[in-house]
């Protein structure tokens, strides 16, 4: 008997680890994720050129993971957007941070990462960097996040 609920509790675990990753690779992912335009009341447009539609646990602002898709809704990066001032010596450590986030969403593999700078906009009020985990090749990222790929 403890082993038949031992075996159907690891069932039950993978099958919410499978769920929390399905819940992320297509939009809109699970809660606690909300539309970043919504969160912050159309001060974002719903689909921005180079990021795509984003989504966000507003708990984690302004580093996020913000999840970000293409139009057809399928998940192509994942973006940490580091305030500058959060960088240097005795300042926060971001080890690892994109291998704990993405596993604790489901993501196992990337092909790339971009380090782009920002100047402040609604939602991270103040320089920061934006670091992408890309799941797809640069041809095809470039390609599904245009102004209008369709």
């Amino acid at each position: 008997m403890k082993r038949i609920f031992g075996i159907g509790l690891v069932v039950v675990v993978l099958g919410l680890a499978m769920a929390q990753m399905m819940n992320v690779m297509k939009a809109p992912p699970a809660a606690p994720y909300v539309n970043v335009s919504d969160a912050l009341k159309g001060a974002l447009p719903n689909f921005i050129p180079g990021l795509g539609t984003l989504y966000v646990d507003a708990k984690k602002l302004p580093e996020g993971p913000f999840l970000a898709y293409d139009k057809s809704g399928k998940l192509i990066k994942v973006v940490f957007m580091v305030p500058l001032d959060n960088l240097g010596p005795g300042k926060k450590s971001y080890v690892d941070m994109g291998t704990d986030a993405l596993k604790g969403i489901g993501v196992t593999k990337y092909d790339h990462v971009n380090i782009i700078g920002s100047g402040p906009h609604p939602g991270v009020e103040m320089p920061h960097v934006h670091i992408e985990f890309v799941l797809v090749s640069g041809a095809d990222e470039k390609k599904l996040l245009e102004a209008d790929p369709y």
